[in-house]
């Protein structure tokens, strides 16, 4: 009898009816990849506009595309449509967002989620394509990580997406598809160095399990992403900027560049028909006239010419020190320590005021958070004068009140560290002096104690006439100790113990994502926006400051050509600041606490103000 053969189904056998889906699947994929602007469309519900869609369409098959985008240009818009496509459309494709911060990077992947749950409404055709590829770690989630170190997502495809943060060390080792540096202008070079690096492995590198790589399909290229708006012309993102743009006009398919300025914004197309704006005239010509070099730089993408002969700091130092965190206008909590350094002047220059936050950090010794910059301006004459002296005077007294926290109860000067004042001959401080060693009054009829240097040689008669004068007042000779302030500004800026409120864009509100992904939205008043302009004006001052050598002199000042055009009065008295800083850390260096005791009480130094 001939044996029986019984050949049992099994799972891997396929059905017609899957075998024309799955291929249906293929050629919806295979089509996706070729127009992936219209898949977006189609399946996605994503609209874009003419510029958007030129620039996918030529970053989608080349290695190196640099983005130049004004503010208002969508970048972190685009990059976060470019990236769930990639991420649809090629499976186990690994992303990594790279920002100066880990909110910065966080931004884009906080903008796929929103698209992913159509939560936006300029976006109101989103379909749940994206949403429903998500992988799932339970009941629960949604499928967005949100882990302190990085937020993720995986795709059932395999993709996955990372956000990284700008410390090096911490990066070292990944392997990438698709790395997108946000904001990529104000890198440090360290950084592209050891980022670039995650895209090394050639994608058509296969080997093993009897493959003929001559036959195989080539991958899809491993690709890096600058986006950014202009920075200056000794960054690292010009410098590409200008190697990427003349490789693609010499025909190198290799690379893409863009320069999308506002002018293009206003005059935005959709499939060839003119479109709403993102921004109005108004508000451009506005920031024209509040800050031409800034506005040029930001809007029209004219990258700033800050690099000069012995420049002592770049805009790049400045941004990698800046915290998503409002200007403090008074004492919040009643316990922060601070310092006030004061340039005063009556005619020839600025009179301006810095508060600043002083803090012991476990691991960095002391640091210092700038809150606020006030100019003593005298609204009513016509070029913007500086008050009258004893108008000044009454001004920095209410300035005392709030930041020592005279709403929380707090004793005369109890939170005040130190007040530094410029007593040169031309500032007038030495009169100003005067007035602030007498004890005074406030509005509410308190009387305070007056302030005074013990240690000045014209405080002499003072000390026995005003015994209870507080004796915080520290008047330094801006001739003798001018050196040593702005090497001071320039050694603790650069340390990275100095840290400036979030960057003025012109907007009315800050955006702070927290660990968990959630998203806060801090609304600016106006004086709060009036101290971050103050703040910008002082951070142009800084990275316009040179330091110059000649026959063993150093001397800071303007290069020539903008002597006689700019004001250091907020660069000085930032200095008086960062001077004070340095002493009290090598204070604290040589004498270092004898047990963590001493330490319990300070505050983390990567703590920002509560929104």
């Amino acid at each position: 009898m001939a044996p029986t053969i019984i050949t049992s189904p099994s799972q891997k056998e396929l059905t017609q009816r899957k075998l024309e889906t799955y291929d249906r699947y293929c050629r919806i994929i295979q089509w996706g990849r070729q127009y992936p602007i219209e898949f977006a469309s189609r399946f996605m519900g994503i609209e874009l506009l003419d510029l958007q869609a030129y620039t996918m369409y030529n970053t989608w098959p080349v290695d190196f595309a640099l983005w130049l985008k004004c503010r208002n240009g969508a970048k972190t818009t685009d990059l976060a449509v470019y990236t769930m496509l990639r991420s649809l459309l090629l499976p186990l494709h690994a992303t990594y967002f790279l920002g100066n911060t880990g909110d910065q990077a966080k931004e884009v992947f906080a903008k796929i989620e929103k698209l992913a749950k159509r939560e936006i409404e300029s976006f109101a055709g989103c379909t749940d394509v994206f949403w429903e590829e998500l992988v799932r770690a339970g009941p629960t989630s949604d499928g967005f990580v949100h882990s302190p170190g990085s937020f993720s997502f995986k795709l059932f495809n395999g993709s996955t997406v990372n956000t990284l943060n700008s410390d090096i060390t911490n990066i070292k080792g990944k392997r990438a598809n698709l790395v997108c540096f946000d904001e990529a202008g104000w890198f440090s070079d360290e950084l592209f160095i050891q980022a670039e690096q995650f895209v090394n492995q050639d994608e058509n590198f296969k080997l093993g399990g009897n493959i003929d790589i001559t036959i195989e399909p080539k991958g899809f290229p491993r690709q890096l992403i600058y986006a950014s708006s202009a920075s200056d012309t000794s960054s690292e993102f010009y410098k590409k900027f200008r190697t990427f743009t003349r490789h693609m006009m010499m025909g190198d398919s290799r690379y893409f560049a863009c320069n999308i300025d506002i002018d293009m914004i206003m005059n935005a197309t959709y499939k060839g028909d003119p479109y709403p704006p993102l921004i109005s005239k108004d508000k451009v010509d506005q920031a024209l006239s509040d800050n031409r070099e800034k506005a040029l730089r930001e809007l029209y993408n004219k990258f700033s010419a800050d690099t000069h002969e012995g420049q002592i700091l770049t805009r790049r130092d400045i941004m990698q020190n800046t915290q998503t965190r409002p200007p403090l206008l008074h004492n919040d909590t009643g316990d922060r320590l601070i310092i006030m350094a004061w340039d005063s002047a009556r005619i020839n220059d600025n009179s301006v005021i810095g508060i600043a936050e002083i803090r012991l950090d476990p691991e960095k010794g002391w640091c210092m958070d700038l809150h606020n910059v006030v100019s003593l301006v005298d609204v009513a004459t016509k070029k913007r004068m500086p008050m009258r002296l004893p108008d000044q005077v009454r001004a920095f007294r209410e300035l005392l009140l709030k930041y020592n926290g005279a709403d929380h109860m707090r004793l005369d000067y109890e939170n005040i560290k130190a007040v530094i004042c410029d007593a040169g001959p031309g500032g007038q401080m030495v009169s100003v002096a005067d007035f602030l060693v007498e004890d005074w009054e406030d509005s509410t009829g308190i009387t305070h104690h007056g302030l005074i240097d013990s240690t000045h040689k014209m405080n002499e008669s003072a000390l026995t006439a005003f015994p209870d004068a507080a004796d915080i007042m520290k008047l330094v000779d801006p001739r003798g100790r001018r050196n040593d302030i702005f090497d001071a500004l320039e050694r603790m800026v650069k340390l990275g113990v100095v840290s400036f409120p979030a960057d003025y864009d012109g907007k009315d509100e800050l955006i702070h994502i927290n660990d968990d992904g959630s998203e806060e939205i801090y609304s600016l008043t106006p004086e709060e926006q009036l101290s971050l302009q103050q703040i910008e004006l002082l951070k142009t001052e800084i990275v316009t400051m040179c330091k110059y050598t000649n026959a063993g002199n150093v001397t800071y000042n303007y290069p020539p050509e903008k002597r006689s055009s700019m004001h250091d009065d907020r660069a000085f008295m930032f200095g008086l600041l960062c001077w004070y800083l340095a002493v009290l850390r090598r204070g604290h260096i040589t004498s270092k606490p004898k047990n963590e005791s001493e330490f319990k009480n300070a505050p983390s130094c990567v703590s920002a103000i509560s929104f």
